[in-house]
């Protein structure tokens, strides 16, 4: 619509084009009242503000599609024909603010990503070799650390690799109470870092951060706003073979152009331009504010249809992240003595379980030395030096790369803790000596359960955990958050398989967060992704994004889809009965173009008010939670 207006010059570009043409035709409207000698001029307003809808019904035609412009084309040059000034008026006017919408709803997104890129840094302060230097953001690459003060802004996604803070992330999560960050934990672009200091490793910078992706997710939703016509438009397809044969029908009978006319004003669907568009409108504003992108009304259509609910284990079920689930420390080892090891060997590791790691070790050791001389072993674990003592820290695997023997009786005990809790088991050693052993779990986000729950009341009738997990952990994961059905050790190109099973009894939806996801969200009815830890490639595959992670959305989405398309049936409904009353009216002779005209304009406001419930609905529920 919008690559329209620039074809026909910046003259008509809004909203200076609804502007003009609507305030002209409402006061001349209201003139005709008292003069009948403004009609001509009516008739010139209405045909320069018929241009945009005349140009879009060509290029359909062109493109050998039926939309809400070509079945409205017909009306407006049944006005024409007859010379009804009014009725041409009418039209164009109700036209002008469906265009009106249109702008304004787009102008909404570019003043939400201006807000939005508002809150991110333009320098950061980088250090390199021991010295602090201010640079402009774009100088920052990924790998850089950079040192965020008090009362700034994290200019990168990163980890922090020393310090800690507390960092309020309302701008980007919606959650307004700070959160705590020590080393090892990941921080977004764009928060404020509201007391402490802390150095972060850039891990996304420019394009790939969060704040530039919730940027690009804001207007690829605009873009995809053509999708909301098309519901429009699949309406048109539908109902403006029917009008033309009854407006045939009655020329063939008739001979009365007068009649064929006045039978296309009534069918005029200029209400369901604005109609479908203004609740759409309100549900995506509505989801955006609620902490989810949805990227098209087709969407909003899938998600109040979803038969099968389909959820990725790691990442999304649960954090990614992990906890101690147990220990078991040698003994003649002081828990204190063993834990300022452990933090010690992860205090700057990037590993989710490095991670875990240390912030148990924080909880019962008050020194944690630094470490020298760090050897990551991947896959396996970590070795450093730390208060001149080796520490090791890592699976079974790690004591080959130390070249050390791995002693029988910790041996037995590490196989009968893997057995016992299922989970990641690490072993500790220090100076040679075996310290312990420690099992830690995939954390799962403590929504999940209830948020299932409740999508079984909604009606969903199956929901499946996706995970490439063994059977024993998806079975541990599946119990815990009452889902009933679960498939273990899945590769991609499994979950594929899965989907297109499911499709065949209706729509599926798909939750993921990593790579690995990203084709089960393009190939599901509607992929939802996990925004704030999910990765670029998952954010760019799915239909719908959860900005801020948090599960308990999902139910709001399948009830506002529903909604959405209840609204969007009843306009339907609405212009389907007044239009058999108008078709019934200009058969009889009782209605001619004028009376049809004016009989559409007013059924017009029909449907509007019936769009306008899901304002009202989102006002509700938003007082519901402010109580």
């Amino acid at each position: 619509m919008h690559a329209v207006k620039k074809t026909i010059g910046p003259w008509f570009a809004s909203p200076r084009r609804e502007y003009v043409i609507g305030g002209a035709l409402l006061v001349l409207l209201v003139a005709d009242l008292l003069l009948p000698q403004v009609k001509p001029a009516m008739l010139l307003f209405a045909a320069v503000g018929a241009i945009p809808t005349i140009v879009r019904a060509v290029q359909s035609v062109r493109d050998r599609h039926v939309t809400i412009d070509t079945f409205n084309i017909f009306a407006i040059g049944a006005s024409f024909i007859v010379v009804d000034a009014r009725s041409a008026a009418f039209i164009i006017l109700m036209l002008t603010f469906a265009d009106g919408l249109d702008w304004y709803t787009e102008s909404r997104t570019h003043n939400a990503v201006r807000e939005l890129l508002r809150l991110k840094p333009t320098t950061a302060v980088r250090e390199r070799g021991g010295a602090m230097e201010e640079v402009p953001i774009g100088e920052i690459a990924q790998g850089d650390v950079v040192v965020v003060k008090a009362g700034s802004y994290v200019p990168v996604d990163g980890v922090v690799v020393f310090g800690s803070a507390s960092v309020n992330e309302a701008a980007v999560t919606g959650e307004s109470v700070p959160v705590a960050k020590v080393t090892g934990d990941h921080v977004l672009s764009s928060t404020l870092n509201e007391s402490g200091t802390m150095k972060v490793r850039a891990t996304r910078v420019g394009k790939e951060s969060t704040i530039e992706r919730m940027a690009a997710l804001i207007r690829e939703a605009s873009r995809n706003k053509s999708r909301t016509e098309k519901l429009a438009d699949r309406f048109a397809a539908i109902f403006l073979p029917i009008v033309l044969v009854i407006a045939g029908g009655a020329y063939a009978l008739t001979r009365n152009i007068s009649m064929t006319a006045a039978i296309f004003l009534v069918a005029c669907a200029d209400d369901m331009a604005v109609a479908i568009p203004l609740a759409v409108t309100a549900a995506v504003g509505y989801a955006a504010k609620r902490g989810f992108i949805v990227k098209g009304s087709a969407w909003l259509d899938a998600l109040g249809k979803i038969h099968t609910l389909v959820l990725d284990k790691t990442g999304t079920l649960t954090y990614g992240t992990f906890e101690v689930r147990a220990a078991e420390i040698a003994s003649l080892v002081t828990p204190e003595a063993f834990w300022g090891a452990v933090g010690s060997a992860e205090k700057y590791s990037e590993h989710p379980i490095g991670r875990s790691l240390f912030h148990e070790a924080l909880k019962h050791a008050p020194d944690v030395p630094d470490p020298a001389d760090v050897a990551t072993y991947k896959g396996s674990g970590v070795a450093v030096m730390a208060a001149g003592h080796r520490i090791v820290v890592g699976n079974e695997r790690v004591f080959d790369d130390e070249k050390m023997l791995f002693p029988e009786a910790a041996r037995s005990r590490y196989v009968a803790m893997q057995k016992q809790y299922g989970e990641t088991v690490s072993l500790v050693v220090r100076d040679g000596v075996f310290w312990g052993m420690i099992a830690v779990a995939d954390v799962p986000r403590p929504d999940a359960k209830a948020t299932l729950a409740q999508m079984k009341t909604l009606g969903i009738q199956r929901i499946v955990m996706f995970t490439g997990d063994n059977a024993e952990v998806a079975a541990r994961v599946s119990t815990a958050l009452g889902i009933d059905e679960y498939r273990a050790s899945m590769k991609p190109e499994d979950k594929l398989a899965g989907l297109d099973e499911f499709e065949k009894r209706g729509t599926v939806a798909m939750v993921g967060d990593g790579i690995n996801d990203a084709p089960s969200l393009a190939r599901a009815s509607v992929g939802i992704a996990m925004g704030k830890g999910g990765t670029a490639v998952a954010v760019e595959a799915a239909d719908v994004v959860i900005l801020t992670d948090r599960l308990e959305r999902l139910p709001e989405m399948v009830e506002l889809g529903r909604r959405t398309s209840s609204v969007i049936r009843g306009d339907m409904a609405i212009w389907f009965i007044s239009n058999l009353v108008g078709f019934a009216l200009v058969l009889t002779g009782i209605a001619g173009p004028a009376f049809a005209a004016f009989y559409n304009f007013a059924t017009d406001f029909f449907p509007l008010f019936n769009s306008t419930r899901l304002f009202r609905h989102v006002r509700r529920v938003k007082n519901r939670k402010a109580a």
